[in-house]
């Protein structure tokens, strides 16, 4: 699996970016390198609304009973007690919960009205210390008109010790819905606690709804909104060039490649909706060539995380570059900015024509056949997904195509545990509570990989980069011992299969290992420890895989094999192989992939197809504006080709995972280079695609083109 982090492109990559029981909720940060100072709001897209202050409705529970509220849960009691008190003498107790969704909740349909906001509070407290702390939260359970249900969390905290803890959030909703119920929910299902002076006000009607787009042409004279990300460039129109009009924007005295103009867009974007961007960049007179791309800033509770939306694109002074791509606003944001920066360097640039268009809401095909329906009894089908995507259409298509989901990024090290002890759960216990939801499997990616883990993990206990020796390797098994461990016991009564090492191969090394800094601190004693600690932590019942990309070549295949083998002869507990399969068009064979599922079987083993997507380009250069039609068609070709050789192995592989949901959320919009790619089964309109039914229906996919011949 590969990452927004660039590294040398080999012949099919393993991908990473989309691309979200036991105690599971947390907030998901991303660190920032550096404080980065924000832009301004910009006046004319901030929208304020009336401000008011109604109670709707307080709940103290001091009749004796339980004031409207009911049990969640199969088995959950819920009862008015004395035995503890917030406010008053009594309280409301939850007992005999089974699950973490499980405790008290309340209908608010009636008591809410869509486009208005409200913010509800109330006291909880647990019955009894633990040892794990306990993620309790105020959530909404929202089932829309016609839609799928969905969970809306107001409030929450971790807690460890029995202290009264306020839960304090605000809520909102819109359009018809179904059903409503507040409840207070609690990561640990075997321990009851108490609510007490639970409050509902309306405090205003909901902001008007943001604006759809933002569009900056310059012609007015003014920078309109556009300023100096890092404080010490100038951002200033310009007539001294322009695409269109006689205006544009210039920046010059850049200190830094990541300094340049940039725009808050906090007003008009919101979480879950995608959106297309475009910009025009040329270099000012006298520059040197260079890579410009388009960058988005997301700012959270006083973290920064960096995202690339369209990537490093050549530019020069003698014509203006498009700068074209999408982008889908998937986590929590306190503000949102767009900025222009360079790979390398600090030219001065012109830019002109930005756009930010709001792509029109999203429906699936209700109509067609389930995906996972045409391979049922042979293996499962997967899809990686983020956190955003287990609500509205992305919820929708998942539910119907998919009976398995996989993290694309929220279980990976860096974002379950950012800073050593510091474990962000939220996006991934998302996740997780979608899949329960809908009774899906999941598969866990990832335990241990090389890349996208926190650089705390290879620091010494001075706080200094690690060097081969015997205290830095024991310190460095235990932070993996450690890690390891807490993902476990928070997952391991819902996860059943486990990415537990990722990429350990390199064919071009003498002994075939990967010279990670796990590998030059620990040998491959690292390797051997992640499947025995997660064998213990995760149980005897959770299927441990090997993980790795191009399996499929015969060099890195049997390197592969080889480890493996020796560390069964050794007794490491291996269930399985996950074959990534980042395939292109043009290669590799299908045979090369079907040669190393029965080498693996050999072993005894169970094969996954954990990452599949056909990428449609055989180089790292091209760039198409539009896909020809005649790619697609062979695309859907070559898929039912693979997919029937995956039948005839149906007894040596138990599950397909396809690396995403649709072509408008894949890794290789932005890798090995920015291009249009659409490596998957459903386009960005979540349509079904050629490739779809060459699986489903092939008489309703167009023969080869003539000279082709799969």
């Amino acid at each position: 699996m590969r990452s927004c982090w660039v590294k040398p492109f080999c012949l099919v990559l393993a991908g990473a970016l989309l691309l979200s029981p036991v105690g599971w909720w947390g907030a998901s940060v991303a660190k920032a390198a550096a404080s980065i100072e924000h832009s301004p709001p910009v006046s004319d897209m901030v929208l304020s609304a009336g401000s008011i202050h109604k109670t709707i409705g307080t709940y103290g529970f001091e009749q004796g009973n339980s004031d409207g509220w009911k049990p969640r849960g199969n088995y959950t009691q819920i009862a008015s007690v004395t035995e503890a008190a917030y406010g008053g003498t009594h309280s409301l107790k939850a007992t005999a919960r089974t699950a973490a969704w499980n405790g008290a909740e309340l209908d608010v349909k009636s008591l809410l009205q869509p486009d208005m906001e409200y913010e509800i509070s109330g006291y909880v407290k647990l019955d009894g210390h633990s040892a794990i702390p306990s993620m309790v939260k105020l959530t909404v359970e929202q089932q829309p008109t016609g839609g799928t249900t969905t969970w809306k969390t107001v409030a929450q905290t971790e807690t460890a010790d029995t202290s009264w803890i306020k839960l304090q959030g605000r809520y909102t909703f819109t359009g018809g819905m179904d059903a409503l119920k507040l409840y207070v929910e609690s990561s640990n299902p075997a321990q009851a606690y108490y609510v007490d002076e639970v409050e509902i006000t309306q405090v205003s009607k909901t902001p008007t709804e943001p604006t759809h787009g933002i569009v900056s042409g310059f012609e007015d004279g003014t920078a309109q909104g556009w300023v100096s990300r890092m404080g010490a460039e100038t951002v200033q129109v310009s007539d001294a060039d322009a695409r269109s009009g006689s205006y544009s924007l210039l920046t010059t005295g850049r200190q830094k490649t990541y300094a340049g103009p940039k725009l808050d867009v906090s007003a008009t974007m919101q979480k879950g909706s995608r959106y297309t961007v475009s910009a025009w960049v040329k270099l000012a007179p006298g520059e040197q060539p260079a890579k410009v791309r388009l960058s988005v800033q997301r700012d959270h509770q006083g973290d920064s995380a960096y995202e690339t939306v369209v990537g490093d694109t050549a530019t020069t002074t003698g014509g203006w570059m498009h700068l074209s791509g999408t982008y889908t606003l998937a986590h929590d944001a306190d503000s949102v900015s767009m900025y222009l920066e360079t790979a390398e360097g600090t030219s001065s640039f012109y830019m002109d024509d930005f756009e930010l268009s709001l792509v029109p809401p999203l429906a699936i095909e209700k109509d067609i056949p389930s995906l996972h329906g045409l391979y049922g009894g042979q293996f499962s089908i997967g899809t990686a997904i983020e956190a955003f995507q287990t609500e509205g259409a992305y919820g929708e298509l998942v539910q119907k195509h998919f009976n398995s989901v996989v993290a694309g990024n929220a279980m990976k090290p860096i974002s379950l545990q950012p800073s050593e002890g510091q474990f962000h759960w939220e996006e991934a216990d998302q996740i997780v509570q979608f899949a329960r939801q809908h009774g899906l499997e999941i598969r866990f990616h990832t335990l241990v990989w090389h890349n996208q883990t926190g650089d705390w993990m290879f620091k010494d206990k001075n706080g200094q980069p690690m060097t081969p020796t015997a205290e830095n390797k024991k310190l460095l098994l235990d932070r993996l011992e450690t890690h390891i461990r807490a993902v476990a016991a928070r997952y391991k009564n819902v996860i059943t299969d486990w990415d537990v090492v990722n990429e350990v191969i390199d064919p071009d090394q003498p002994d075939g290992m990967r010279r990670s800094k796990w590998y030059q601190i620990t040998g491959t004693d690292y390797i051997e420890k992640a499947f025995r600690v997660t064998r213990e932590a995760a149980g005897p019942n959770a299927r441990l895989f090997i993980n790795d990309y191009n399996t499929h070549e015969p060099k890195k295949r049997e390197f592969l094999y080889n480890l493996v083998r020796d560390l069964l002869a050794k007794g490491v507990p291996i269930d399985g192989v996950g074959h990534q399969s980042h395939i292109r068009l043009e290669f590799p064979a299908i045979s090369e992939i079907e040669q190393s599922i029965e080498k693996f079987a050999s072993l005894g083993l169970d094969n996954q197809i954990t990452e599949l997507d056909m990428g449609l380009y055989s180089n790292d250069t091209d760039r198409y504006e539009t896909i020809p039609e005649s790619m697609l068609i062979r695309q859907a070709h070559r898929y039912r080709a693979l997919f029937d050789m995956f039948s005839r192995q149906q007894d040596h592989i138990s599950n397909v995972t396809i690396w995403g949901t649709d072509d408008g959320n894949t890794w290789l919009s932005t890798f090995p280079i920015a291009r249009l790619d659409k490596p998957l089964l459903f386009d960005e309109r979540l349509k079904a695609k050629y490739a779809y039914w060459a699986l489903a229906d092939p008489s309703k996919v167009p023969p080869l083109p003539a000279g082709n011949n799969e």
